[in-house]
């Protein structure tokens, strides 16, 4: 399946639904017309076919569920801990002297609206890679500026905010690796692949056209499918990482520069 068309997955799990409803349909056609069903032995071996490919496509449902859940569990603690970080980091900003400590708690409050962009600029590969290249852009101004203090001022309050600061810079590094961090396209090539010759084995099993065989059994799959592909996408589909952390340290990071 086209990583593009993944970045829509109810769209995708459509198209599969319709695809899937086609392949159930020929099947039961070439199965009536060439009599499959007529002779006990071919019926009992399809049947087995059958539950064989059925039990092996919930297998494979069930391993991309659950890579797909584990990378989603794993983006949404990235967020919070970057959140944390970039709010102890602002707050320790405070204690550098000035002119390095406003124009640092400035560029925080950049980065966090820099943060907040990346997220929801997945969809264009372009545009992802301007948002991280704006981050980068601004944790290399914060680490100027603190080894610009670093050279005067060799205390440990210090070295906890470059500390802090270092933290930060590598919690963007995994969060944008966790983004990109998706489920192989070779897994998702064997889902659709394995799901067809199921549904077809399927039709070929059936001896006359029934609306609710033909509509469940492929908006089943493809329903389950859709879910996975929504967990994997970083910032598409139904399922969306709560931002909420962020926003808080950003709305906080306002009301310290309104309040003085």
């Amino acid at each position: 399946m086209d990583a593009g068309l993944l970045d829509h997955p109810w769209e995708c799990g459509l198209l599969l639904a319709l695809m899937l409803a086609c392949v159930l349909e020929l099947g039961r056609m070439i199965s009536g017309h060439w009599r499959i069903l007529a002779e006990t032995n071919r019926k009992e071996q399809l049947g087995t076919i059958r539950d064989g490919m059925f039990v092996l496509l919930s297998l494979l449902l069930g391993f991309s569920l659950a890579l797909a859940g584990a990378r989603f569990a794993e983006r949404r603690t990235l967020l919070v801990e970057e959140a944390v970080s970039i709010g102890t980091a602002f707050l320790r900003a405070g204690t550098l002297p000035e002119p390095a400590q406003y124009q640092s708690r400035s560029l925080f409050r950049e980065y966090v609206q820099a943060r907040l962009d990346l997220d929801r600029s997945w969809l264009s590969t372009r545009r992802f890679r301007d948002e991280v290249e704006r981050a980068k852009r601004i944790q290399k101004a914060l680490w100027s500026d603190a080894q610009a203090v670093a050279l005067h001022n060799r205390d440990a309050v210090t070295a906890l905010y470059i500390e802090t600061l270092n933290e930060m810079i590598d919690l963007h590094e995994k969060r944008v690796a966790a983004i990109e961090n998706r489920v192989p396209e070779s897994i998702w090539l064997l889902i659709v692949v394995v799901a067809a010759v199921a549904v077809f084995t399927r039709g070929l099993t059936i001896t006359a056209r029934f609306w609710l065989t033909l509509v469940l059994i492929p908006a089943t799959v493809a329903i389950v499918v859709a879910l996975i592909a929504d967990l994997d996408a970083p910032s598409a589909g139904l399922i969306r990482l709560d931002e909420r952390a962020l926003q808080r340290v950003g709305d906080d990071l306002k009301f310290e520069n309104s309040s003085k």
